[in-house]
């Protein structure tokens, strides 16, 4: 009886004292970005609240069952692993709560959840995007491999494009809105951003599984819901200075999941003088 109850003992300060890792998906995009905590509950109910893929532990009989929820209006892919063996891999669709694994709640608890958007693509397949801004007093501050924020796989191949507070951000592609974060505030002019200030974004699906990101939007600005679809051209928000950003501009990049990891694609951009081009292409 005394072993039976110290066993019992033990289990509980596992349960009490573990963190289930939740992956919140902001910009810029990352398989080691923050984390957040959930506690082992008897149910958990559907929420249609959340704003990033969320791990859910729940007790069911002598399990605990491992549940993934993904909010978003698009799919991502998700690596669980619970330590009873090879992490579990799988592609979440939108908006759908998963049972990724079950094993024996006797056990001490110790379970982590990475997510990545998007659907395995591969690559980006060839197409004519448009100015995501507008064509007059077009001027790109940062391009490929850029050292400021640049010189990562994720955004490697993005564009800054500079341009005065409350511009038009139009979409330079069609597809389906995934994400967005419209809350962050913006910096004001002249003053250094944050460390940690998180910008607004919208992020678009494309139909070849590839993902438009437009970052750094004005506050408030955006004018698109998830699970809506654009079209080239149509207004998505307006240019700010929220997040790691020192003056007014769009962050634009288009990504690729290569395998719970995102990559960015170099992508031709037609204006009215043809085909855009960056010095040192």
């Amino acid at each position: 009886m005394k072993a039976s109850n110290h066993a019992l003992v033990t289990l509980l300060l596992c349960l009490l004292s573990w963190k289930a890792q939740a992956q919140w998906l902001t910009w810029p995009p990352s398989g080691q970005t923050t984390t957040t905590s959930a506690n082992v509950l008897d149910s958990v109910p559907y929420r249609g609240d959340l704003q990033s893929v969320e791990m859910q532990l729940q007790r069911h009989a002598a399990s605990i069952e491992v549940w993934v929820v993904n909010p978003l209006s698009g799919p991502v892919e998700v690596e669980v692993d619970t330590g009873q063996g090879r992490p579990i891999r799988r592609t979440i669709a939108a908006q759908t709560r998963n049972l990724l694994d079950k094993f024996d709640a006797r056990g001490a608890v110790n379970a982590q959840l990475r997510a990545i958007p998007g659907p395995l693509a591969g690559r980006a397949t060839p197409f004519d995007y448009g100015l995501p801004v507008p064509e007059k007093g077009l001027r790109i501050d940062q391009a490929d491999g850029g050292k400021s924020s640049h010189d990562n796989p994720e955004n490697l191949h993005a564009l800054d494009f500079a341009a005065p507070m409350g511009t038009p951000v139009v979409a330079a592609r069609d597809g389906l809105v995934m994400q967005i974060e419209n809350q962050h505030a913006d910096a004001a002019p002249g003053q250094r951003a944050i460390q940690g200030a998180r910008p607004n974004f919208v992020r678009v699906l494309h139909t070849d599984g590839s993902m438009a990101l437009y970052a750094h939007l004005q506050q408030g600005s955006v004018v698109v819901q998830p699970g809506q679809q654009v079209g080239k051209g149509e207004l998505i928000g307006r240019v700010g200075n929220s997040g790691q950003s020192s003056a007014p501009h769009l962050h634009f990049v288009v990504q690729t999941n290569a395998g719970m990891r995102l990559i960015s694609a170099h992508v031709q951009i037609a204006t009215s003088q043809g085909s855009l081009r960056v010095a040192g292409e």
